[in-house]
C-alpha cells in the first residue's frame, strides 16, 4: 500500500447521503464532481465518498507521488482502511475502474472483507492504445506549457497541470496484461456498466470483461459514449439501485 499516508489523508472528498458506503473513482483528467448527479441520485441507497486522486479536481498535488494506476489504486485502499469503511461499494469510471481492479489484486487480504460489490463502467481493463488526447501530454514539449502565465502565476494550478502530464506519461496499459488473468479471482458480485457508443473503450472490451469476472453482470446503455454517468446518469442511477438491491444480503467474505 501507499507508504506516505498524508497523501490519503489529504484528499478532496465530497460526501452524503445514508446508507451502506459507497466511493465513487473518477477516470482521467477528471474530478469527483463527475459523479454529482449520480450520488445525488443514490443519496437515499449510499452514503457516498466521491474522491479525488491525488493530482486532480481539488486534491493536492504532491511532487514526491508517482502518478502510476497502481499508486493510485494504493491511495484507494489507504482511503477504505483509513475511513474503516465496511460492506463497501465500489464505483469507477474507465481508469478509476481500472485503480478499482488494481487494487483488490493488489491489496487483497485488506480490501476483500470490506468491500460488499464492484460497479465498473466503461472500464480501461486490458492493453489498448490511448486516445490522441493522452498522447499530445506525453509528448516531449508538452511541459514547456506549464510556464505559461496561466499556470506560472498560480502555482496550485501549475502542481495539478504537471500532475496530469506525469500520469500521462506513466500510463502503461500494457502494463495491465500481467492483471488480467487474475481477473478470474475477483468474485464479488459486479455491475458492468458500458455505453453502446464507446469510441475510446469499445463494447467488446465490456463483454471480455463481464466473462472474465466470474459474478458479474453487464448492462449496455444505448444512445451513450464513454461517460454514463454524466450522459445517462438515470439509467446509470437506475442500474445501481437494481445492483444494490439484489446485493444487499451479500456479506463479503473472511
Amino acid at each position: 500500500m501507499n507508504k506516505n499516508k498524508s497523501d490519503t489523508s489529504r484528499l478532496a472528498v465530497a460526501t452524503g447521503g445514508w446508507g451502506e458506503p459507497a466511493v465513487f473513482v473518477h477516470g482521467f483528467g477528471s474530478s469527483k464532481f463527475t459523479w454529482k448527479p449520480v450520488c445525488r441520485g443514490l443519496k437515499d441507497i449510499f452514503s457516498y465518498y466521491a474522491i479525488d486522486l491525488p493530482g486532480f479536481g481539488e486534491s493536492p498535488a504532491p511532487t514526491h507521488f508517482r502518478y502510476t494506476l497502481e499508486q493510485f489504486a494504493d491511495v484507494l485502499t489507504d482511503f477504505i482502511i483509513m475511513k474503516d469503511l465496511k460492506k463497501v461499494t465500489l464505483i469507477g469510471a474507465s481508469l478509476g475502474a481500472t485503480v478499482i481492479l488494481l487494487a483488490l489484486l493488489r491489496n487483497r487480504d485488506e480490501l476483500v472483507p470490506r468491500v460488499r460489490a464492484l460497479c465498473l463502467i466503461n472500464a480501461v481493463a486490458y492493453p489498448q492504445d490511448f486516445p490522441f488526447f493522452i498522447e499530445i501530454l506525453r509528448a516531449p514539449l508538452t511541459p514547456f506549457v506549464l510556464d505559461f502565465p496561466f499556470f506560472a502565476r498560480i502555482p496550485a494550478r501549475r502542481r495539478a497541470a504537471a500532475a496530469i502530464i506525469k500520469t500521462a506519461r506513466l500510463l502503461n496499459a500494457k502494463r495491465l496484461a500481467r492483471y488480467v488473468e487474475r481477473f478470474r479471482t475477483i468474485y464479488l458480485p459486479t455491475l458492468v456498466i458500458w455505453g453502446r457508443k464507446d469510441g475510446i473503450v469499445p463494447l467488446r472490451v465490456g463483454k471480455r470483461l463481464a466473462r472474465d469476472l466470474p459474478n458479474s453482470r453487464l448492462v449496455v446503455i444505448d444512445h451513450c459514449g464513454h461517460s454514463p454517468q454524466t450522459e445517462c446518469p438515470a439509467k446509470v442511477i437506475a442500474a445501481l439501485k437494481e445492483f444494490a438491491h439484489k446485493t444487499s444480503d451479500n456479506v463479503p467474505p473472511d
